[in-house]
């Protein structure tokens, strides 16, 4: 029989070996189960030398974005709209207008907008191709009263270009206030600037004759300001700008980069690619008392600019008429120098007189051509390695005892890569080719006698 003490001793050792027991008990138990809802987290094991997993194809329904660098889009440019006759050539009758928008409804051409044609030539967003861009400079209240609801009637979006000493009233009585412009730009509108005080050129040269710094000084007024106060007055990030009266210089088109701007345009009547100068955007402005519409024609034309009416006849035309003038390069022809000989041939015509002959490139504006009387041919030597693969071409001139200008003008394309290219090796003369069966050597001569 067992002491007390050793008893005592012999629970405390049974005691102490159940509690290391219940501890390796406790942790063999399972791990606890996730609260209700909850995801446990499965974590697959590394396996040495595993294919990493091929990321699912992409979804053939979306295709990828692709940009037609090769699209064409004709810029327009109106003022002021009026109900009656049109006093002068910036007042359209607003029933004209209305029937310009429904010629290009009927065209099948698009109307873009301003941010769309930006996205794409920032080559972030493809447009169709022809497309059209509707401008109106200014900021006259008709805008607002006469063209918006023709607007709206074609779901057209739009862009005013607008200088700030016109806006609410501040130059006259005929311009748009802050909520009408707001109007506009909450049914399709872009709100582009126009400047200050939309200065003419002879204003500009008279700055910078003054001084190059405050010519340089006035210009940053009058394209940062007005950027600025249109910003501010309407909440809105302005990135375009339209020169005042299509005047622009290299002078100009720095300063517009400086202050930040897009893209910049002109009123040269040519159609916008994707790679036309920012700085030198052409459009069509729209004449109003042109009973013809001949730049309206001329811009909705079906790409290029040799369609119209006039340079058909001029041209010869498709009717198979005699040709009254000839131009070189050929329309549509494609060719490889880039700088060539523009040419064109006046001497079927009579009387054309000197004095008004005019050659405008689309990216450079007016250039130097001269006239030979004797031979008939306007001609000029292009200056500049042309860098995109169109060139066209606008001609102006008048024949005496006429009332209105002839106007000659088409387009040509430039091989970009052919200019890069060697020369074609010199062709060889066929070779003449010789069984090699008929060939035998040759006898060896025969030794001299001794």
């Amino acid at each position: 029989m067992l002491s007390p003490s050793l008893r005592r001793l012999l629970s405390l050792f049974l005691l102490c070996g159940l509690v290391v027991s219940c501890d390796k008990l406790k942790k063999k138990e399972a791990p606890a189960s996730p609260a209700q809802g909850a995801v446990p987290e499965i974590v697959d094991e590394p396996v040495e030398g595993a294919v990493p997993p091929v990321p699912a194809p992409l979804d053939p329904a979306v295709p990828e974005l692709t940009i037609n660098k090769s699209a064409q889009v004709a810029i327009l440019g109106y003022h002021e709209f009026v109900k009656g006759k049109s006093g002068n050539q910036m007042q359209l009758n607003i029933e004209r207008f209305r029937e310009q928008m429904q010629a290009i409804k009927d065209a099948r051409v698009t109307v873009i907008s301003m941010p769309d044609f930006l996205a794409w030539r920032r080559g972030e967003k493809d447009i169709p191709d022809p497309g059209v861009l509707i401008t109106m400079d200014d900021g006259w209240e008709s805008v607002h009263s006469l063209a918006l609801p023709v607007l709206k009637e074609f779901g057209y979006p739009f862009t005013v270009f607008l200088y700030k000493r016109f806006v609410n009233g501040g130059a006259r009585t005929k311009s748009m206030d802050t909520a009408r412009l707001k109007e506009l730009m909450a049914n399709g509108g872009t709100v582009g600037s126009h400047s200050v005080s939309h200065p003419y050129k002879a204003k500009i040269d008279g700055m910078f004759r003054k001084s190059p710094a405050q010519g340089e000084g006035f210009l940053r007024v009058e394209m940062k300001d007005s950027r600025q106060f249109f910003e501010d007055l309407l909440g809105v990030k302005v990135t375009t700008y339209a020169y005042p009266g299509g005047y622009h210089s290299p002078r100009e088109q720095e300063i517009g980069k400086e202050a930040g701007y897009e893209a910049m345009f002109t009123v040269n009547p040519a159609k916008v690619t994707w790679d036309t100068p920012a700085d030198a955007l052409p459009r069509y402005i729209i004449i109003g008392n042109d009973p013809r519409d001949a730049n309206f024609k001329r811009a909705i034309s079906s790409r290029g600019t040799s369609e119209g009416e006039l340079a058909k006849q001029l041209l010869g035309g498709d009717d198979g008429a005699e040709a009254l003038v000839t131009v070189s390069p050929l329309p549509n022809a494609q060719i490889a120098s880039r700088r060539p000989v523009i040419e064109v041939d006046v001497s079927k015509l009579e009387g054309v007189d000197p004095a008004t002959i005019e050659m405008k490139l689309a990216g450079f504006g007016k250039v130097p051509a001269q006239y030979d009387a004797a031979a008939g041919k306007i001609t000029w030597l292009v200056q500049e390695t042309l860098r995109g693969s169109e060139c066209q071409v606008f001609v102006n001139f008048k024949r005496k005892g006429e009332t209105k200008p002839d106007l000659v003008s088409w387009r040509f394309d430039i091989d970009l890569v052919a200019h890069y290219l060697p020369d074609e090796p010199v062709k060889l003369e066929k070779a003449t080719v010789v069984d090699e069966g008929t060939l035998t050597q040759p006898e060896e001569p025969v030794p001299a006698p001794r």
